[in-house]
């Protein structure tokens, strides 16, 4: 049985702060901050998985770890905040349970092999700040718990992943 975990929505917002400066300054100096944008770089893949064994990707697993990338000005602050799925499932209603846990979640500026960052758990948000590039790169692993007897097939969820811009 196959199973990834998809991406499927994506989405940036601002957050400006209220201005509080007469209106005749507003004109002149409010200028909005670019928006930010985010790229579903690679799904969170588990391969093919076996009956009653469970299948774990690591954070630093190039070719299975979800990888997103986050655009915007250099330094701004980020919040981000992801949903993550209870269970993959297929086109027949089978399940596969998902975990996902405080090692699951990676934030970092560099997209190498050997990143330094911070871990984090997916199901809490997580606030950081762009790098001196204006990007950031966000990796997700987890583990697939499938039953015995599991139906064969390919299965499918999605991560939901919202980025707040909180300003520089």
């Amino acid at each position: 049985m196959r199973t990834s975990l998809a991406i499927a929505m994506l989405a940036a917002s601002a957050l400006l702060p209220p201005c509080t400066a007469p209106l005749g300054a507003q004109a002149a100096s409010a200028v909005p901050p670019p928006p930010l944008l985010v790229l579903a770089l690679n799904d969170l893949s588990f391969g093919t998985v076996l009956p009653g064994v469970p299948a774990t990707v690591r954070v630093n697993d190039a070719q299975h770890a979800g990888l997103f990338e986050i655009r915007g000005p250099a330094g701004a602050s980020v919040r981000i905040e992801l949903v993550m799925p209870a269970f993959l499932s297929n086109d027949a209603g089978s399940v596969v349970p998902l975990s996902f846990g405080p090692g699951d979640g990676f934030v970092s500026f560099g997209r190498g092999d050997r990143p330094r960052g911070l871990f984090f758990d997916p199901h809490l948000p997580v606030i950081g700040a762009l790098g001196p590039d204006g990007h950031l790169f966000v990796r997700i692993g987890g583990t697939a718990l499938p039953g015995r007897p599991q139906a064969g097939g390919n299965y499918f969820g999605t991560i939901f992943m919202t980025v707040f811009d909180l300003g520089s």
